[in-house]
């Protein structure tokens, strides 16, 4: 029997008052309502609301509750659920309340499958039915359209769980934004809301050429003060973090793992499959089936899927979890919910997606973070026209007049409602902004000072053989300042030598823009005064931290430097850019370094002065960013990124001695490969032409900051090899866990092993070879007179290493080998290395 209105108890007051206090819209029909169970009376998760003239639609969220917006000749919506009879209702009025209640269907158990303990048979009832789903996907998965189009709301949440009890009467002015909690949202826990961002985008995806472009039209979200939080960070890491979900992809990526989708074309290799029952509507039947790991500590899922028996055999409904012996750290709980609606064409469209996890250690919970999506208003038929996909792949064209209030499917709760003022509050007390300038000393390094911060603090002080004690002060703008124009620099001196030395560098937006958006556009211009190790680069960090003054074999040879740059980057909204820069350096060798003239080893070169003009292309699809004050730092995904450079040296101009030319190409890729965990690829190759000193050819990075084209050699020693056409070679692979989670026992301590290889190749032609040529300066020698540097012979320089990460959670042990060329004096041909390592 259908019903529309029934008498309001207590328990269907809460929705009423819920959906009287939602502000509606008045240049369209806003449909506002609720969904329930016609005999519990309970809310209805998922339900599908249809219109009958028009393509609009939308679903029931975790409360049973749906906004929608409908064309003013829509006269008659379908509501229906899984396991309900489907109801038509005809509307009476714009913008009226409307309360739903569902009948159950009559429907019949086709088979039910009572798992025992006993041998699970690889062939059974479910997996006959895995296989005709995974056969079918490509048949239900969107990319199968040549043209799509949808809107989705994004609502991104972080936070804390159960806030302890003195945070609410202990903090002073502070306190009360930790009595606002949410004790509805997870059963037994109250949540705090630290960071609310909701997003409406228009997105488009075209197969011939494949191409994607997210529109954002409206955003809404809360913000700390920038000068200590940045908020830019914050929201880049947790859309990271929260990527969208599709039941079709082979894998479903979160905290940088892959995790196998239980309808993967090898699923039955990793999962378990049964039958729970089978739904028979008046139209439709589906089937149940409930999936586990056969492997507990792997990355997989535990949950169940609802399958459609009409010969597509899509998934309508899917819920994911993870096992609590999953070899994941810091995260107690992860859900994963989504559902997906048949359109006209009998292709099922998702329509709601919702992930939740719970941070924490053991049995405490200590975070939360949550992304609830709604997709709505397909059009599969449209094309889209070539300037859509123009510009970058995602861009903000925020419309001034539209409100995310006025576009949002699903309403915020009276918690959510209160966040964004909330925060504005805590931002206006002075305790709290002096509690983010101490967090922020501590996780950063920076202490800001009104519109500009000081630091790096481990760069503070310095000790080496060649100034003694090195005290510095450095500091940087903030986007307080200026976004369009950023200054950074330092002023340091050594004790010893009893000289100042100092760096500064500017950039300039050409864009109107900040210099760290993407895509940027700007100028830039750097000078220096230091003292550098060989090899090393000009820059703000140069490696003189105070952690590196307890290194041993410390380095005595060095390069008196004066070093000035310009530079224009350009950046295309394809994520291709193009960076040219010149660079004038005069070196003057110091301390022990020498520079003798193989022409006449009783002189020595006093200087080596360059000019280099250098061109940079750089291609980086998909690219995405953390960002720290004005700049950023590339997210590790799975996209290549290309870099091809040209360098070449003007003589004679400003004292400069050397004519060459220099070209190198590198490429790196992160492999994620499901079970087995990840790889990262770096290649590396180059060609030098030209007479030149052996400082300004290829050496070895030694120990440098990896980035995704920087390879680090750790058992090489600083001038060891040198080559002018060169190729280098780095592999990490990360297994999470896949072969010591087999073992018993050793499980339960959730090792994760890691292993690397490192090599370097190269020649050096015999016009730079001082032992062939008269033309260039002899290798130095160690003060021990043996020779430092050296010419690589037919085999390549390898190196590599064994690992376990994990360890407790937070640490990483690493056990290094050099595998050739072990008959170097003063190396070390294998250690071990003991590191901090955070990580889920």
């Amino acid at each position: 029997m259908r019903r529309l209105v029934a008498p309001l108890g207590r328990h269907v007051a809460f929705y009423i008052i819920m959906i009287l206090s939602i502000v509606p819209t008045l240049a369209q029909i806003s449909l506002q309502g609720v969904v329930l169970d016609a005999v519990s009376v309970r809310p209805i998760v998922g339900a599908s609301i249809k219109c009958m003239e028009h393509p609009e639609g939308t679903s029931t969220n975790n409360q049973g509750t749906f906004y929608i917006k409908l064309d003013s000749s829509v006269v008659e919506i379908e509501i229906s659920a899984l396991g309900y009879q489907n109801q038509k209702v005809r509307l009476a009025g714009a913008d009226r309340p409307l309360i739903v209640y569902l009948e159950k269907q009559e429907q019949f158990i086709e088979t039910v499958d009572i798992v025992k303990k006993g041998r699970y048979k690889n062939r059974n009832p479910a997996t006959e039915l895995i296989d005709l789903v995974i056969q079918h996907k490509s048949q239900n998965r969107l990319t199968r359209k040549d043209s799509l189009y949808f809107q989705q709301y994004d609502k991104i949440k972080f936070g804390m769980v159960d806030p302890k009890p003195g945070f609410k009467n202990r903090l002073g002015d502070m306190s009360f934004f930790f009595k606002d909690v949410d004790t509805t949202s997870l059963r037994g826990h109250e949540l705090l809301t630290l960071f609310l961002q909701e997003d409406v985008s228009d997105n488009y995806v075209r197969q011939r050429p494949t191409q994607q472009k997210k529109i954002i039209r409206s955003q809404s979200k809360t913000e700390f003060d920038s000068r200590y939080v940045n908020n830019p960070n914050i929201s880049s890491y947790l859309n990271y973090l929260f990527q969208p979900v599709d039941i079709y992809d082979e894998s479903i990526f979160f905290l940088n793992k892959l995790f196998l989708s239980p309808i993967a074309d090898n699923a039955k290799m990793y999962y378990k499959y049964f039958v729970t029952d089978t739904l028979r509507t008046e139209k439709e039947l589906f089937v149940r089936l409930r999936f586990a790991p056969r492997n507990s500590n792997d990355l997989l899922f535990h949950g169940q899927l609802v399958v459609s028996l009409d010969g597509r055999y899509a998934v309508k409904n899917v819920e994911l979890n993870i096992d609590k012996k999953t070899n994941i750290s810091w995260v107690n709980e992860f859900k994963i919910s989504l559902s997906y609606f048949k359109n006209s064409e009998g292709v099922m469209l998702q329509d709601t997606s919702n992930v939740f996890v719970l941070f924490g250690r053991g049995k405490v919970d200590a975070l939360f973070g949550q992304r609830s999506s709604v997709q709505h208003k397909y059009d599969t038929h449209s094309a889209i026209g070539d300037s859509i996909f123009s510009g970058a792949p995602i861009e903000m064209r925020l419309t001034k007049d539209q409100k995310i209030g006025d576009m949002r499917p699903v309403p915020l709760n009276p918690n959510e409602q209160r966040t964004y003022a909330n925060i504005d509050s805590l931002n206006d007390l002075r305790s709290f902004k002096s509690l983010l300038a101490v967090g922020y000393l501590l996780a950063q390094g920076y202490f800001p000072v009104g519109k500009i911060e000081l630091g790096p603090l481990e760069y503070l002080y310095h000790m080496n053989e060649m100034e003694g004690q090195r005290l510095r002060l450095g500091g940087r703008t903030t986007s307080g300042l200026s976004e369009k124009m950023y200054l950074e620099g330092y002023l340091a001196y050594g004790f010893r030598d009893e000289r100042f030395k100092y760096y500064l560098r500017t950039a300039v937006a050409l864009n109107g823009k900040s210099i760290a958006t993407f895509p940027a556009h700007y100028l830039e211009a750097s000078s220096q005064y230091d003292i550098f190790e060989p090899g090393k680069a000009i820059g703000y960090l140069k490696g003189d931290s105070f952690f590196r003054s307890f290194v041993s074999n410390k380095p005595t040879k060095w390069l008196e430097t004066n070093a000035y740059k310009l530079g224009h980057v350009y950046e295309f909204g394809n994520h291709f850019s193009v960076e040219t820069s010149f660079t004038h350096q005069r070196r003057h060798a110091i301390g022990d370094l020498r520079f003798s003239l193989t022409a006449d080893s009783t002189q020595s070169l006093s200087q080596i002065n360059t000019n280099d003009m250098q061109v940079v292309l750089r291609w980086a699809p998909f690219e995405k960013f953390y960002y720290r004050n004005l700049q950023r730092r590339t997210i590790v995904e799975s996209y290549p990124v290309f870099n091809l450079q040209y360098n070449r040296g003007i003589k004679g101009f400003l004292g400069a001695g050397y004519d060459y030319d220099a070209l190198r190409f590198s490429i790196s890729k992160r492999f994620f490969m499901n079970q087995v965990g990840f790889g990262d690829v770096t290649m590396s190759a180059g060609k030098i032409w030209g007479v030149l000193p052996y400082p300004l050819l290829e050496m070895p990075n030694i120990n440098e900051v990896k980035d995704r084209h920087t390879i680090s050699y750790d058992m090489t020693n600083s001038m060891e090899f040198v080559a002018d056409q060169f190729l280098k070679v780095a592999y990490d692979h990360e297994l999470n866990g896949y072969i010591l989670n087999k073992i018993p026992l050793i499980k339960r301590l959730r090792f994760r092993e890691i292993f690397g290889v490192r090599m370097f190749y190269g020649k050096l032609s015999e016009d730079n070879n001082p032992y062939t040529s008269d033309k260039v300066v002899y290798f130095d020698k160690h003060q021990k007179g043996y020779t430092m540097t050296h010419v690589l012979q037919k085999q390549p320089y390898w190196e590599g290493y064994v690992g376990l990460d994990n360890i407790l959670s937070i640490l990483r042990v690493q056990y290094y080998y050099r595998f050739n060329y072990r008959e170097h004096p003063n190396i070390s041909n294998e250690r071990f290395k003991l590191s901090l390592n955070f990580d889920f």
